[in-house]
């Protein structure tokens, strides 16, 4: 592929005196400033993204990578991490974040909106495992799906709900943490921890602009942001940072990545909110098949919700040929041999192509194991389920890397793909880019 249809970072170069180099530098910013989002939006300059270095997204490296840094600032607790901003992820700090509470909540405290019918079931059943007596319960957002009543022929759309959630700051991203098993030994990938501001900061600080208007805590906010980006739009303004004027009708429900891309493919079969876990690996796998302009086009528009123009302006291509790209994408996910990965499910479809492929000892065991179609991807599955391509996972196999945690160990060593029939270093990098999206993929 050639270099210009990669997609590209907008940040600075290294050398750049206003470059951001470490978490510490932009837990300060992010403390100076007052909030900021993740990523690039509509406001020029407005993000983690455009201030740090471009070079060093997605390498892994807790001392350089912007995407580690914010697991460090989650743990800190000197300002919080959600998705605050146009219902995508950036950081709020301790001093600003009563004024957005105030107004995100409109003066309500979640059992209050509840009372007054403001609230639907589905944030009750996720925010009654997290207020009385449980209101100290730091959770993983795994454990709040299946204890808040989520999943397959169960309540829809937790990613939805969540993201609300978050952006009516009721609860945030406390840490990133994994697992331990009943020997006291941490497993698996880091997982996000998700708790309320006010066990993270005290009920008392969190709710103390509550005294004024939400109207006066929001112009506050566009008032700050106006400060620091003079002359931009004010439609620009209201969207990023979630401001509504008098009248203006209040957002409807919120479709996150997966259940929006199913919604786009409009398949009859499947609904948007009823996938398992299984069917979502699935449907990463059918992802993976999709050409790789196509997979970065599907990845920005439904993961990140950008535009048409916006995600062109990333991959240097008008947003007329974005939409062809996005066009053909729907289309190929849509054939009947790739959709019946995220209809049928991953654990249905995999022994097939397993014997197809010539793996038939693996095809057997895929078909012993008998796994539980809510169960998150772990360590002991085939790296397919990252969403490699046919090609690709073949040539893992036939390398003997059979399993994510063999990958996982494997790219330990910067040289590790150098072996490997039909791997070079930008596939190698783009494999170890989706391990590390498969491990935070509530994060987005």
């Amino acid at each position: 592929m050639v270099e210009e249809e990669r997609w590209v970072m907008h940040g600075l170069s290294p050398d750049d005196p206003a470059c951001i180099r470490s978490a510490e530098e932009l837990e300060a910013y992010v403390i100076r400033t007052g909030f900021l989002p993740l990523f690039r939006n509509e406001i020029p300059g407005f993000s983690v993204e455009e201030n740090t270095a471009s070079g060093d997204w997605w390498t892994g490296d807790p001392d350089r990578d912007p995407w580690e840094w914010r697991k460090t600032l989650a743990a800190n607790g000197n300002v919080c991490y959600g998705k605050f901003f146009d219902r995508k992820a950036g950081f709020i700090s301790k001093e600003w974040f009563p004024c957005f509470a105030n107004y995100r909540r409109d003066g309500y405290d979640f059992d209050s909106r509840w009372d007054d019918e403001l609230a639907g079931i589905r944030s009750k059943k996720i925010m009654d495992l997290f207020m009385e007596e449980n209101e100290g319960s730091e959770l993983f957002s795994g454990e709040v799906k299946s204890r808040a009543g989520f999943g397959k022929n169960r309540e829809k759309n937790f990613e939805g709900e969540l993201t609300r959630l978050q952006m009516q700051t009721y609860l945030v991203n406390r840490d990133f943490r994994r697992k331990i098993n009943k020997n006291g030994q941490e497993y698996g990938w880091g997982i996000a921890v998700l708790c309320t501001p006010e066990h993270l900061w005290g009920y008392d600080f969190v709710t103390s602009c509550y005294k004024e208007e939400p109207s006066d805590s929001a112009a506050r906010i566009f008032e700050r942001a106006a400060e620091l980006y003079p002359g931009v739009p004010l439609r620009s303004l209201k969207k990023v940072l979630g401001l509504r004027v008098p009248g203006e009708r209040a957002e409807g429900p919120v479709l996150s990545y997966p259940d929006n891309l199913i919604r786009a493919l409009k398949t009859e079969e499947l609904n948007a909110g009823e996938l398992t876990e299984d069917q979502k690996s699935g449907l990463a796998v059918a992802v993976g098949q999709l050409k790789d302009k196509q997979k970065k086009v599907i990845f920005m528009k439904y993961v990140l919700h950008m535009k048409n123009d916006e995600i062109g302006a990333a991959l240097n291509r008008a947003a007329g040929t974005v939409g062809t790209y996005h066009s053909k994408a729907l289309g190929k996910l849509k054939w009947p041999r790739i959709a019946e990965w995220y209809l049928r499910g991953y654990s249905q479809c995999l022994p097939g192509l397993l014997v197809s492929r010539g793996f038939p000892a693996l095809a057997s065991a895929a078909v012993a194991a008998e796994r539980d179609p809510d169960r998150p991807a772990d360590d002991e599955d085939l790296c397919l389920r990252l969403g490699l391509s046919f090609r690709i996972s073949d040539a893992l196999l036939k390398a003997g890397i059979i399993t994510i945690g063999d990958l996982r160990k494997k790219v330990q060593d910067p040289k590790w793909y150098r072996d490997i029939r039909g791997i070079g270093s930008k596939t190698a990098e783009d494999i170890v880019k989706m391990l590390d999206h498969a491990e935070n993929r509530q994060v987005f």
